[in-house]
């Protein structure tokens, strides 16, 4: 028969475990996301880290490759002033711009809303091309 004390450190070893696997999941999604970087342009030959709000700029983009995968896809970012809010753009590279339809509505107006919201769906759209490369191959360049 197991004590009331048996029971609390049964707990305490399963709520340290789940800690740790949510800490894990939590590390394997920032290393992902870590190495999610906009470059964004604020002229042609002049990049910046940040924008503020209603700041121009001429481009925001990532451009991802895995050569060992043979998938190479760009992204784009952008506010779209009738519509009050910021939208992405996920195409080939050399071959997505402003002027095509966006891959989806951020539903933010705000710069730093839009990047954090952009980062979900570009971790999020790289996942499932890696996972089926087959169902994704009319917004990624075989490389």
């Amino acid at each position: 028969m197991k004590s009331f004390k048996d029971y609390i450190l049964e707990a305490e070893e399963d709520n340290e475990s789940v800690e740790n696997t949510d800490e894990k999941n939590s590390d394997e999604k920032t290393t992902q996301r870590g190495n999610i970087k906009f470059t964004i342009w604020k002229e042609p030959d002049k990049k910046v880290t940040w924008l503020n709000n209603n700041e121009p700029y001429q481009k925001i983009e990532y451009k991802y490759e895995d050569k060992d995968k043979h998938i190479s896809i760009h992204f784009l970012l952008g506010y779209v002033k009738e519509k009050d809010t910021w939208e992405l753009w996920i195409g080939k590279i050399g071959a997505i711009s402003y002027d095509d339809d966006p891959y989806c509505d951020l539903k933010c107006n705000e710069f730093s809303s839009a990047i954090i919201a952009a980062l979900d769906k570009v971790e999020e759209f790289i996942k499932e091309v890696e996972e089926e490369p087959e169902n994704w191959v009319q917004y990624y360049k075989d490389i």
